[in-house]
């Protein structure tokens, strides 16, 4: 019990020092071609197979091994397993997560809510002058200091923070309307209009059309984002991610998205991808372009190209199966479509301060479907 709250105290400590970060410069290093790194990885890889004896979900087991596999034979195989190493550190926190008493966790995820709030009141009120180093010709929202990824921050922390107490949906709508980040608000109306649905069950056909309203009304308040999205945003960038991850268009004419059709179907990248985290190094060589978005602003997406339509599938398999398994409980399910909406636009599973904070909710909605009672058809 005294170890199970003093690692609850420690993680959610992580958690929330992870959540405050601002977007300082570093780097992990990490020299290939030695023994100390190749001694860390096979112990990495010892771990991924000592985890098909612990109790964590069946998809995740064979995700373990078969991104240690496919690493082997990615593209770019240095970049997927010095990622490889960080993917097993975070099933482990999951496993680790798994056994917490959430309490501490929450709270420490609020305090580290609170902190962004006084900030961002500071900085719209033009009283910032600790984050902009008193400068007052830019406006930056938080500690992240730029809208789109606080945003998702926010996203990522609203499920935590009604699980704490419902109230919190005030501040949250608050943000939701100062930050003009499609992907926050967008995620939010779909995780609240969720809890409704399942939640109101008598007044469901009221529900869709409120829901229909509110999101025709945010489409309204946010159009500038949303338009840009459509033009030369996300959805062109998009289309872009699907072709190179089913075509080899490495040597094919540019534009990609005209020219695609000439250029080779590549099974092996549909199947297994281009290699875990190597989207960053490789997709400017096969879109042409060394300018593009350095993420594919959509982490499902994301994960299909870089790990196939294998990985693809187990991990969206286990994410909807969760949500499955959950549907007595509409705030836990509400949050994970909360989280995976907020997926679908931005790259919160690539941000330092969001990724712990996914895998502590997903680790506690494994927690607490465990734990329902498994109904049995008459």
């Amino acid at each position: 019990m005294i170890l199970t709250k003093m690692v609850s105290y420690l993680l959610g400590f992580v958690v929330g020092l992870l959540a405050i970060a601002p977007p300082i410069g570093y780097s992990i290093p990490v020299i290939v071609n030695s023994y100390h790194w190749l001694y860390l990885l096979i112990v990495s890889g010892f771990l991924g197979m000592c985890l098909l004896f612990t109790k964590i979900p069946i998809p995740l087991k064979i995700l373990s091994v078969f991104v240690f596999i496919s690493c082997f034979i990615s593209q770019a195989p240095y970049a997927s397993f010095n990622a490889y190493i960080c993917m097993i550190v975070a099933i482990y926190c999951y496993l680790a997560f798994l056994k917490c008493d959430y309490q501490p966790i929450l709270n420490m995820v609020a305090a580290a809510f609170w902190i962004e709030f006084i900030l961002t009141c500071m900085q719209l009120l033009g009283r910032d002058t600790l984050m902009c180093f008193g400068s007052t010709d830019k406006v930056f929202l938080g500690t992240i200091m730029q809208y789109m990824r606080f945003s998702s921050l926010l996203a990522i922390m609203t499920p935590l923070l009604i699980l704490k107490n419902k109230w919190y949906i005030i501040p949250i709508l608050l943000f939701c309307v100062i930050s003009k980040s499609s992907s926050f608000g967008l995620a939010v109306i779909m995780g609240v209009g969720t809890y409704a649905f399942m939640r109101f069950k008598r007044y469901r056909k009221l529900g869709v059309v409120g829901l229909l309203i509110c999101l025709m009304g945010y489409i309204v308040w946010d159009w500038p984002s949303i338009s840009v999205a459509f033009t030369c945003g996300r959805i062109p960038v998009w289309g872009d991610i699907i072709i190179t991850w089913f075509f080899d268009t490495s040597k094919c004419a540019v534009p990609i998205s005209k020219n695609f059709t000439s250029c080779p179907i590549d099974w092996k990248s549909i199947f297994i991808g281009r290699g875990l985290d190597t989207f960053l190094p490789l997709f400017p060589i096969f879109k042409h372009d060394f300018n593009p978005f350095p993420q594919a602003h959509n982490c499902w997406l994301q994960i299909a190209w870089e790990t196939g339509a294998i990985g693809a599938i187990l991990v969206s398999g286990y994410y909807l199966n969760l949500m499955r398994r959950l549907k007595d409980n509409p705030i836990l399910v509400a949050g994970l479509v909360c989280m995976g909406v907020n997926m679908f636009f931005a790259f919160p599973t690539r941000m330092t301060q969001t990724m712990l904070m996914m895998i502590c909710w997903v680790a506690y909605c494994e927690q607490t479907a465990r734990r329902m009672p498994i109904q049995r058809e008459t």
